[in-house]
């Protein structure tokens, strides 16, 4: 919950409550999930500078938002401080939040792999260009209605609603 500037953690006790309370059919957990490399990392911006417009600014600094052209997609970057490296405790849900652990109706999906683009929506990275499984798994359940809750509400969940309507 870093990168949202606010106490994420407040939630976690009410998600879990209705995960104990409402009768889900599905329910799908999203991880942010990011190679140590991550394009959104602010510690990063000085190994990207030749994809950097403008080049390396020292002034640049957390929450800043700067334009790659590569070295795969031009895409305007929001700069983060490090969180969610994989394998690391920093990218394990929450550990009071409830997991489900019935295999029958769990999708855990992971976000943000990509070094090269960042992901805040569980459909797809910021480009839309590579999908992550949620949609299809989400179709082929004939999910119909979707409640969400997370703790990063300012992008993320931002960026999961509207990809629900594309």
């Amino acid at each position: 919950n870093s990168p949202a500037r606010q106490n994420g953690a407040e939630v976690v006790p009410i998600i879990s409550h209705l995960i104990e309370t409402i009768l889900f059919d599905y329910i799908a957990y999203s991880h942010d999930w990011h190679p140590i490399n991550h394009i959104s990392f602010v510690d990063n911006l000085r190994n990207r500078t030749r994809y950097s417009k403008g080049g390396y600014n020292a002034s640049i600094q957390v929450y800043d938002t700067v334009t790659y052209t590569g070295p795969k997609y031009e895409t305007k970057q929001v700069l983060w401080p490090a969180h969610c490296i994989q394998n690391t405790d920093d990218a394990k849900l929450h550990p009071d939040l409830i997991v489900n652990t019935d295999k029958n109706n769990i999708i855990h999906i992971r976000k943000g792999t990509d070094p090269n683009i960042d992901s805040y929506s569980a459909f797809a990275d910021n480009n839309k260009v590579q999908k992550t499984v949620l949609d299809t798994e989400l179709k082929k359940r004939n999910v119909t209605h979707v409640i969400v809750a997370g703790l990063t509400l300012d992008f993320v969940l931002e960026q999961l609603h509207w990809m629900l309507w594309i």
